[in-house]
């Protein structure tokens, strides 16, 4: 165990020490995530949540090699990212409500920081499951781990409805 203890802070001070670009990202887009829930509310995070599935959905069936072929010589993993990252910002801003909401409405501060945490995790994962292999490689061990690995597919797809469920729960028993 004491071994065990010293690779995890070996490996933590050298991804604080000398942060890759992905760590970097994977910062930024949590942050981002952060402030983005903190303004829309736990609502509009909760349906946007419900945004990436539906984009996965329809994404899953769209033909993405013939469009790849489409673009000549771009790799074909930039091109599921763009894909998906439009066909997600289409759904948002179409069924997305236009009303006009003030700062953190009427929510825990907690439940709006979960969310965002997860819709940004669950983003980060899709994305990454985009890229080919070689890619993968050259991620931090932590984005790997957590959002590039394949056998956590099923709980980025669980977790996050599972959480809305809850808190949905949560909230009609108050």
């Amino acid at each position: 165990m004491p071994q065990q203890l010293e690779t995890i802070k070996i490996t933590a001070e050298q991804i604080l020490s000398h942060p890759t670009w992905d760590a970097i990202l994977l910062f930024v887009l949590l942050a981002v995530g952060f402030f983005y829930g903190i303004s829309a509310g736990k609502t509009r995070v909760a349906a946007t949540i419900i945004y990436t599935y539906v984009a996965l959905a329809v994404f899953s069936v769209l033909p993405t090699n013939k469009l790849a072929s489409f673009f000549g010589g771009v790799e074909i993993f930039l091109v599921k990212i763009v894909v998906f990252c439009a066909l997600f910002l289409v759904l948002a801003f179409l069924l997305g409500s236009r009303k006009k909401r003030g700062f953190a409405p009427a929510s825990s501060w907690w439940q709006i920081f979960l969310l965002s945490l997860l819709q940004v995790g669950f983003l980060i994962h899709i994305i990454l499951s985009f890229l080919p292999e070689e890619k993968i490689k050259m991620l931090a061990p932590i984005t790997k781990r957590f959002f590039a690995n394949p056998d956590l597919h099923i709980w980025w797809l669980v977790i996050p409805i599972a959480v809305i469920v809850l808190l949905r729960r949560f909230e009609s028993d108050n």
